[in-house]
């Protein structure tokens, strides 16, 4: 049995040639890339040679807080779910890279565990609990927020100045956020995209939510009879604290020993042109 790497990347493209290498080959890998970016046929070729590289692709376009983000991952459940040795799955972006070993990876094929952050909403962890996420009609698949908010921000105040709330059915559930980054068993993602496929209105219902990603696994399993194996510990070492360069901040080599002593599979985010932290995490991992 063998475990899937789920990528989402935008640009550092040999920073992500840099993270499969990471990986042997009892682990696959499948990588959707933001249409907007330039990926040259010849880098494609050269992901695709590589021995567990699975799946390249760039069917959306996807802007910062969008609903194509959360498309592109189900793309990738599906995909990754056609092979039948997949066993475990791990979604994470370019910009992070694991800590344990190869050999401690698989460990977490064993526990039978969904690690998967997830909080009920709403929630004081987000501002105005969270609602206006799903409440306002929130037009980031429209404009990119990463150039001018403006007229985001616009149509969002105009919303709340006349009190508009989008309504949600009950049939929804019970409404779950949390952290994007999850690793999960196959039987659970198998379970949300088949409540996807088998629920059409659910998943368009997130239409027009801020970061739905946030959200869409949450309230799909926490609604299910896999809530009770899912452990809350997403395995994720990130730094929300010191800001360097953006949230999660940018770690490098001093934060590395708050790394290794976290006992988590992933830290993120890292970039190879910044510091040394990604050899220096290579190194440690093959002790």
């Amino acid at each position: 049995m063998k475990q899937a790497i789920l990528i989402t990347a935008y640009k550092d493209f040999p920073q992500l040639k840099r993270l499969a290498q990471e990986f042997d080959d009892e682990f696959n890998i499948y990588v959707h890339i933001d249409k907007k970016s330039n990926l040259d046929e010849a880098l494609k070729k050269e992901f695709l040679q590589m021995s567990n590289v699975r799946y390249v692709s760039q069917d959306y376009k996807v802007n910062w807080g969008g609903l194509n983000h959360l498309k592109a991952y189900l793309k990738l459940c599906e995909v990754a779910l056609t092979s039948a040795e997949n066993g475990f799955f791990h979604l994470i972006t370019g910009q992070d890279f694991p800590i344990q070993s190869n050999k401690d990876f698989r460990k977490y094929l064993e526990n039978g565990q969904n690690h998967l952050s997830a909080f009920t909403m709403p929630n004081k962890a987000w501002a105005h609990g969270g609602m206006d996420r799903i409440e306002l009609f929130n037009f980031y698949d429209l404009f990119n927020a990463k150039k001018s908010n403006k007229w985001i921000y616009l149509t969002q105040r105009l919303q709340l100045r006349l009190k508009f709330k989008r309504s949600i059915k009950k049939s929804m559930g019970q409404l779950y956020g949390g952290n994007t980054y999850w690793s999960l068993t196959r039987e659970a993602v198998q379970y949300v995209i088949t409540h996807t496929q088998e629920n059409p209105k659910f998943l368009k219902r997130f239409n027009f939510t801020f970061c739905a990603e946030e959200m869409y696994f949450q309230t799909v399993l926490m609604n299910s009879s896999f809530k009770e194996s899912i452990n809350h510990d997403d395995l994720r070492y990130m730094d929300w604290n010191t800001g360097r360069g953006g949230n999660p901040a940018f770690l490098d080599e001093t934060d590395f020993e708050s790394i290794i002593n976290s006992k988590k599979l992933f830290a993120r985010k890292l970039s190879q042109d910044r510091n040394t932290l990604l050899e220096i995490l290579s190194k440690y991992r093959q002790e």
